[in-house]
């Protein structure tokens, strides 16, 4: 008959008895141990990333208010037409009638008329024609044109010409007279978005709805600029038509 497995008397030089005395507690510490990696580390890990994404919500919840709190004290209509001025400050897209359009309507102010146009983009270096801004690319687009009308109004129609909105810029003037008349030959230019903006509006800080000194300033010159209002609405969907007209500086 075969007798049953006995425990020796000592393992790892501790008494028996001393041994099954420690076991059920060392048995409860491993559970704990178990319990505290797969369960209870994971739920307090849960727990700080609730709390992290809580406080980024109040955050984000403090600055719109923040920024709520400005627009309000700010007034509409003011902000309305500064929004109206520095959105005609650039042309839309590349509408070369348009803009021809547009110097046709300040032109008719002073009663010169254009009699002859045509985009001059070859005039340009490459490094001119776009130029780079947080928005996207601003391009370029330079015309000539040849305009008559009396000679003592050149003056005030170039000055008028550089207080229009959107912005223009005379890279050429050129002029010749023939009595009375004048013929201003002219490279105009303005700038048109070339490329589709893309805005990220969910870091708006509040100090970027603020204006600047430098920006109120500039704001404060452009407002001052004039808006050719009809020909915004009306050029661009008009067919163009040339006319044959006597040249009177021809010989």
């Amino acid at each position: 008959m075969k007798e049953g497995f006995k425990l020796p008397d000592k393992i790892f030089g501790l008494e028996k008895s001393l041994l099954t005395l420690f076991l059920p507690p060392l048995v409860l510490i491993l559970i704990f141990f178990i319990s505290l990696n797969f369960i209870l580390i994971p739920r307090i890990n849960e727990i700080r990333n609730v709390n992290k994404k809580i406080n980024e919500i109040n955050s984000k919840t403090d600055k719109v208010n923040e920024q709520i709190k400005y627009l309000n004290s700010v007034d509409s209509e003011e902000l309305q037409k500064n929004a109206d001025y520095l959105d005609n400050a650039v042309l839309k897209n590349k509408e070369f009638y348009l803009l021809v359009g547009i110097i046709r309507g300040v032109a008719s102010k002073f009663n010169y008329q254009i009699e002859s146009f045509s985009l001059a983009p070859g005039e340009l270096k490459d490094d001119e024609v776009k130029s780079k801004t947080s928005l996207g690319n601003m391009v370029k687009m330079p015309i000539n044109l040849s305009l008559d009308g009396p000679k003592d109004k050149k003056l005030e129609l170039i000055s008028a010409l550089e207080r229009t909105l959107p912005i223009l810029f005379i890279d050429r003037f050129e002029t010749s007279t023939s009595g009375d008349i004048a013929r201003l030959n002219l490279t105009v230019s303005s700038y048109y978005i070339g490329d589709e903006i893309n805005i990220d509006t969910s870091n708006v800080a509040l100090s970027d709805l603020i204006l600047s000194n430098e920006e109120s300033a500039l704001l404060e010159k452009i407002s001052s600029f004039t808006k050719i209002e009809e020909n915004q609405s009306n050029i661009g969907t008009t067919e163009f038509k040339q006319y044959q007209r006597e040249n009177p500086f021809s010989l």
